[in-house]
This record gives C-alpha cells, structure tokens and sequence, in this order.
C-alpha cells in the first residue's frame, strides 16, 4: 500500500515482536542472502514476526562493500529476493529486506536504494551526498500491515528529515521501521553515536509511535541497533560484534497514558 492514508489510532492492538538481523554485508549477493537466512531461522526461533536487515543489506552497501551498482546482477538479484520473503513468509515472517532495484521499467533511469517487503518496494527518500553518486530518491510512503499494526518504513538519512515522518503517521502507522547503514569515517568521532539516537528518540516522541532501527554490524559503525517505545525512550539496544538478532516487543500508543495519543491527534490536526 503506497497511498498516504488518514491516521487512526492503534486500538486493541498487542505487544509486536520485531527482530534486527545485523552483520557486515559484502558485494556478494549469494553469499548476504545465505546470512540473511541464517537471520530468518534466528527470528522464528525467537518467535520474532517482523525481521530487519540493514540498509542495503543484500548487494553491499555502495562505497563500503562495493565501489558501485556496476556489476550488480539484477535479474539474480530479484530471484533472492523472492526467495527470502518467501522463506520468511513460511516462517511466519515478515522481512523487511535491504536492497535494491531498477527504476523505470525496461531502460532504468537509474537505481533505488530500498526496503522490500511482500506488500511492496520503499524507496529511500532523502539520499546522503555519498547515496546520490549511486542512487535516485523516491517520494512516496510504504506502510505496511502486520498483525493489525500498520509499520512505516524508513532508512537511514530519512530519519533526519520530519516530512518523511509526517506523512507515515497521516497514512496511520503504527510503528517505524527503520533500516540503516550508519558506518564508515565521521569527520567527528562520536557525535553520530550521539545525535542518531536522539533523532530516532525524537520522531518517536513526536508521533508517539514506537520505532525500531537496524544497523550494520560492520566494524566501523558508529553506533547498534535499537528500539524506542511511544514515549521515545529507548527501550533495546544491541551492539554486538559479528552477526547478531536483537530482539524487541514494542508496545502500542495506548499501552501508555491517553496523553500520548493526545500528542499524536494534536500533530496530525496542526
């Protein structure tokens, strides 16, 4: 469903269990996806419903572990990426998958940097200088339903921008899902470890929706992976080396104080 939506509230909703796979993706694609589904069995061991993966998690994020899309096989692409939803989807799974795609048809005016799941493709919307030497940004919402909750997909640089936020909480989601690839040179050691999460405490508390982000687990990340509840504070977090599942159940907007959902209606009618 690509379509903004009105908003409603998260009513009788329970506990949703989401799962953060992390690891270090390389430029091999068959060899990610044979992590990935590593992750999946982790999840459904855990009685996760819902995994992340990272930012481009199946090619190898661009400037990290490739130099660019060039060589990139789309068409193999494509095949595990039906694979892997299909596997997590007879696992009880819903794979939120980082990867990437062709944009326009048959002669591509270039290429997206998304997150895919079996309701549909999100394309990153706000690119980082470095995301722009490779990709194109797109510009509509992804919110998808799993267990009556309706989940708003994000990644990465998006979390700094409030519109994209915005227009997930007018299509009703319910949680944020946010895939990342946070690592590599920070011109200022530490800072991102610090404004990051504060970024996902705050579109967390603004909307008074819970959020979960997964990160890469490549040795110069800045910072783990996490969840932040409706109230924005951060309730999971995991850094561990190596590949790794952290597992979170995010509570609903009405789980706290009528309050919140006061905070969430006054937003949305401002």
């Amino acid at each position: 469903m690509t379509e903004v939506q009105s908003s409603r509230a998260p009513l009788g909703l329970k506990d949703l269990a989401v799962g953060c796979w992390s690891f270090t993706a390389t430029a091999d694609s068959t060899a990610n996806a044979g992590c990935i589904r590593r992750g999946i069995r982790a999840a459904r061991g855990a009685g996760m419903r819902v995994l992340l993966t990272p930012e481009c998690a199946l090619i190898g994020y661009p400037g990290a572990a490739r130099p660019d899309l060039a060589d990139v096989d789309w068409c193999r692409l494509g095949d595990l990426e039906d694979t892997l939803l299909t596997e997590a989807a007879q696992a009880g799974i819903t794979l939120v998958l980082g990867t990437a795609g062709p944009v326009g048809g048959g002669s591509p005016q270039g290429f997206a940097n998304e997150a895919v799941t079996t309701a549909g493709r999100y394309r990153k919307r706000r690119l980082m200088p470095g995301d722009a030497a490779h990709f194109i940004a797109g510009d509509v919402p992804l919110v998808i339903d799993v267990d009556g909750w309706r989940c708003g997909l994000g990644i990465c640089y998006d979390l700094r921008f409030a519109p994209v936020w915005h227009d997930l909480a007018r299509a009703g989601a319910d949680a944020f899902l946010v895939l990342g690839h946070m690592a590599g040179v920070d011109a200022e050691p530490g800072v991102k470890a610090t404004v990051v999460p504060q970024f996902c405490a705050v579109r967390a508390g603004e909307w008074a929706t819970p959020l979960v982000f997964c990160n890469t687990a490549a040795p110069d990340r800045w910072l783990g992976s996490g969840a932040w509840d409706a109230r924005g504070i951060q309730t999971h977090r995991a850094d561990a080396p190596g590949e790794h599942l952290l597992t979170a159940a995010i509570r609903p907007r009405n789980a706290f104080p009528p309050w919140y959902a006061g905070i969430r209606a006054a937003a949305l009618s401002s």
